[in-house]
């Protein structure tokens, strides 16, 4: 039997963390059982058995939850290696220099992917195409980039290649690039999640949020191995949590729930190791808010029983979300009773979260509960409500001539036109639904166009006269059947 190797590398990581081998378990205990479902069984012997060598390929969930500590893509980074692998390679020390390895191709680059993505933005690339193909003579180029999309509604083939490019060259720069955290990265982090999370909220780009998303996660992921200070490291973990949770909006948005299900997965273990409660409900939040959409209503009480002693505008949220899903199969009592609940917790709320620094998306804010209220009374079939519901988020929530309509504030227009259906007719729902119908074929997210599928199913009792034909014919038009099917 051979002589056991100690783990340096491990060791240097650990030292520059100033992490005790308690902490560490523990650390990967959560990041387990949040894998899991079942908490972790490590203890402080199990990380002297790494430390010593004795263990140097530990089982597979405990091997993902360590990468997931110290922020890997590689186990070889953790000096993990499989004793029983042909001629392995003891992993490079932490000083040295990658860059020409990874220039070169000798060397793997180290990428935190998010599994179900696996770099889908850089594939499809345009090949061959020639001047003419890109619109006219070869010195045209901005009309060319025009006839493609670039900068307008999202295509396939070129743009994807120009945003994954731009991914790939910054993963680049994550990898060379390992200087200690500068004082300077933190703030440019956060003004940069701050960004895209007002951006999501008002001019939602997705194709380019969600590479400049994936940037920010992957440049965070890298920064984390260069800390040294638990304040630091806290202050990342929160970044990196609400970067996967806002990841998991945009996923969803793009009609991938299991993608948008695994981020949210991640966001829940940065948001424990972060310490941060508010944040950890609020990615409970946010499954059930994606289970809403794709899942039965069972599904959603699920995951809004997941919360950990919920306050403040996680409660709200929750609340709104627990009605919601309470309506949905006519359990009026309990839906009328959570949204009490919610206006309660309203009432209660101090003047500032810390959540809403993290970004507007992250503020519940006074016209989202209105909406929620309003999709509650639509499934309850109370349309007074719900139009005046409807009402107070578009008086609340009027675009300037500079944005586009959010999210909310356009399916708050379609439970408007809804309502009016009942109460007043075609004519009526018509004229509310005018500023949806011009939304641009690519902004139209599958939670509009399955609201405005519900428009169609309570036309049947008016589909014969002439304003509900046009009516009809609008929502079909908007959202074809085969778009709602799959």
């Amino acid at each position: 039997m051979g002589l056991q190797r100690r783990n340096t590398h491990l060791k240097s990581l650990i030292d520059a963390r100033g992490w005790s081998q308690p902490q560490i378990a523990e650390a990967v205990n959560a990041a387990v059982g949040t894998a899991t479902g079942r908490p972790g069984l490590y203890t402080e012997e199990s990380i002297r058995r790494l430390l010593t060598g004795h263990v140097t390929w530990p089982p597979r969930h405990y091997r993902a939850a360590l990468q997931t500590v110290f922020a890997v893509a590689d186990p070889a980074l953790l000096g993990l290696y499989n004793k029983r692998a042909r001629a392995p390679q003891p992993p490079a020390s932490p000083g040295t220099d990658r860059t020409a390895d990874v220039l070169w191709g000798t060397a793997a680059v180290p990428h935190p992917e998010s599994p179900g993505f696996d770099r889908s933005l850089a594939q499809g690339l345009v090949k061959g195409i020639s001047a003419t193909d890109l619109g006219g003579v070869s010195t045209n180029r901005r009309d060319a980039l025009r006839t493609l999309g670039i900068g307008g509604i999202a295509v396939a083939g070129l743009r994807d290649a120009v945003l994954g490019a731009a991914r790939e060259s910054a993963s680049l720069s994550n990898v060379v690039d390992r200087r200690a955290v500068e004082p300077t990265t933190m703030s440019e982090c956060t003004d940069t999640l701050h960004r895209l999370a007002t951006d999501y909220v008002l001019c939602p780009d997705l194709d380019r949020i969600f590479v400049e998303l994936t940037v920010l996660r992957d440049r965070l992921a890298a920064v984390i191995q260069c800390a040294s200070r638990i304040t630091d490291l806290q202050d990342l973990y929160v970044l990196l949590a609400a970067a996967c949770t806002l990841l998991a909006s945009v996923s969803h948005d793009l009609a991938e729930p299991h993608a948008a299900m695994i981020q949210t997965d991640s966001a829940t273990t940065f948001a424990k190791l972060a310490g941060h409660r508010s944040l950890e409900n609020w990615v409970y939040c946010t499954r059930a808010m994606i289970a809403s959409w794709w899942e039965p209503p069972a599904r959603v009480l699920e995951e809004a029983g997941k919360a950990v002693i919920p306050r403040g505008i996680s409660q709200v949220r929750l609340s709104g979300l627990v009605a919601r899903a309470h309506s949905q199969v006519g359990h009026r009592s309990a839906a009328m009773a959570a949204m009490d609940a919610a206006r309660r917790e309203r009432d209660r709320l101090p003047e500032h979260e810390s959540l809403t620094d993290l970004g507007p998306v992250f503020a519940f804010s006074l016209a989202r509960q209105h909406y929620y209220d309003a999709t509650t009374y639509a499934r309850l079939g109370e349309w007074k409500r719900a139009k005046s519901e409807a009402e107070n988020v578009i008086s609340l929530y009027t675009p300037t001539s500079t944005q586009t309509w959010s999210a909310t504030l356009t399916l708050a227009q379609v439970t408007l036109a809804r309502a009016d259906l009942h109460l007043t007719g075609p004519d009526a729902a018509l004229a509310h639904l005018e500023p949806v119908l011009a939304i641009p074929v690519g902004q139209r997210i599958p939670q509009v166009k399955a609201a405005l599928n519900g428009i169609g199913y309570d036309l049947a009792g008016s589909a014969a006269t002439p304003a509900g034909r046009m009516l009809g014919e609008a929502v079909r038009t908007f959202a074809p059947r085969r778009d709602l099917d799959g």
